[in-house]
């Protein structure tokens, strides 16, 4: 398939959940230097780093570290003096009050008191302003751009709409329910303490999205990253059978590694009362009294997988759950991937079918194409220090000479030898094997259920 066709080809599955986060420039600055932080071992965790990357930005301090020398010469780059700021949060709160300064916090708490101050800031307030300027650009685009030409309404109603809620979600600070045509159709959270937004579509908000468009979209937003793809195929006449789908288990074709994975079968029904003949026959066989035959007749459902290690399939009954009387065999055959030691690329918004094939070998038959979402090997924690130290020994046999030749042979700054290795890239590029050497920005894993 040419993802870059005008005209895609059309796809036999489709999309049923998605999930993306995105952040503005300036915020993803403030988690790359929090990553680089953690990965140097300078603090005990990646939240610890990220509000001191906050902390850092606010104070007129050059120092990154949690512990603040707090005196009259240190000033907020906002609207208050520092210890005017201290001040009136220790009062305010009855869980401080009973401190005289901040030196009397324990360290642990002062922690979080510090960031409960940061978010107090005028700086704070632009970033969160930043987040919510971006929201505001989604949304119009997702009104005039990305909804299907059916879905679309006059330019004085739209059909896409988001109300606030009283708290936030997944804990994001911010969050909102989105509406299409009024219907709940997902939730938008975010927070400059959550690094950012998280946008998730339900079933009924995929049916409105034309994604090809919305794939456009996402292309162009800083720092976008899908971390929910749920993809369905609807076999309305029940060619494959659940049971189809539990041989298929048990033969061995939802396994792609020698790693097998955990598995549930669920039955649903009825009880029907037996004969007091059959009663009678039973308990003089078994010794019990039996009254009722379960009768499995309100659907089966088969799980493969786990969640919480981001790819997991559901097959289910779909025409018994909805009790479809002109699709009773309705089958549906689900699979739900997460931005768990993987990346999904945009591209898989494209060719859902090439993804549902890929995923396991019993969903082989959707079509000859194949599209990965292969998973990242997990690395040890704290060892970012580690492989930048490897990959700077290999640079130095593989492109030592090579450097040395721009300095002395071309006689060229070291400057203008930078700058031409570097071009092109952002501040926060960085080795993928560096990166994945630390854990994972908050809320880059949301955990809708």
């Amino acid at each position: 398939m040419n993802l870059n066709a005008k005209t895609p080809v059309e796809q036999i599955t489709k999309i049923d959940y998605l999930t993306i986060v995105f952040t503005p420039d300036e915020v993803a600055r403030l988690r790359f230097n929090a990553r680089l932080a953690f990965g140097n071992g300078d603090f005990s965790s990646y939240k610890e780093a990220y509000n001191a990357m906050l902390c850092a930005d606010i104070f007129d301090d050059n120092s990154t570290d949690l512990e603040i020398d707090v005196n009259e010469t240190v000033v907020f780059n906002s609207d208050y003096y520092c210890n005017e700021l201290f001040d009136i949060n220790l009062s305010g709160s009855s869980k401080y009050r009973q401190y005289k300064s901040i030196d009397e916090i324990p360290a642990d708490e002062r922690k979080h008191f510090l960031k409960n101050v940061v978010r107090k800031t005028k700086r704070y307030k632009t970033l969160t302003s930043l987040i919510e300027g971006d929201i505001s650009k989604f949304m119009h685009l997702l009104n005039t751009e990305v909804a299907t030409a059916a879905d679309r309404l006059t330019s004085d109603t739209l059909s896409w709409s988001y109300r606030d809620n009283s708290g936030g979600m997944f804990t994001y600070e911010k969050s909102a329910t989105l509406y299409r045509h009024d219907v709940n159709s997902g939730v938008i959270a975010w927070g400059a303490n959550n690094g950012g937004v998280m946008i998730s579509f339900t079933g009924t908000g995929c049916a409105g999205l034309d994604i090809p468009k919305l794939h456009d979209m996402l292309k162009k937003i800083p720092n976008v990253k899908i971390t929910r793809l749920d993809i369905a195929y609807d076999d309305y006449e029940g060619k494959r059978s659940v049971l189809d789908y539990f041989q298929n288990l048990e033969e061995g074709a939802f396994c792609k590694t020698n790693q097998k994975p955990k598995w549930s079968f669920i039955q649903t029904g009825e009880l029907q009362k037996i004969s007091t003949e059959e009663q009678a026959l039973w308990r003089k066989k078994h010794g019990w009294q039996k009254r009722y035959d379960c009768v499995a007749n309100g659907g089966n459902t088969l799980y493969v997988g786990s969640r919480k290690n981001g790819k997991m399939s559901r097959m289910y009954e779909k025409g018994k759950q909805m009790e479809s009387e002109s699709q009773p065999n309705w089958v549906r055959a689900e699979l739900e991937l997460r931005s768990v030691d993987r990346v999904i690329s945009l591209d898989a918004l494209l060719n859902t079918d090439a993804v549902f094939a890929a995923a396991y070998p019993a969903f082989a038959f959707i079509t000859a194409e194949r599209l990965e979402i292969r998973t990242t090997s997990r690395n040890r924690q704290n060892n970012g220090a580690l492989i930048a130290e490897r990959l700077e020994r290999y640079c130095v046999q593989s492109y030592g000479k090579y450097l040395n030749f721009l300095r002395h042979i071309k006689e060229l700054s070291d400057t203008d030898i930078i700058n031409q290795l570097t071009k092109g890239l952002n501040p926060w590029d960085i080795p993928k094997s560096i990166n994945q050497a630390c854990i994972t920005p908050p809320n880059q894993m949301e955990l809708t259920t």
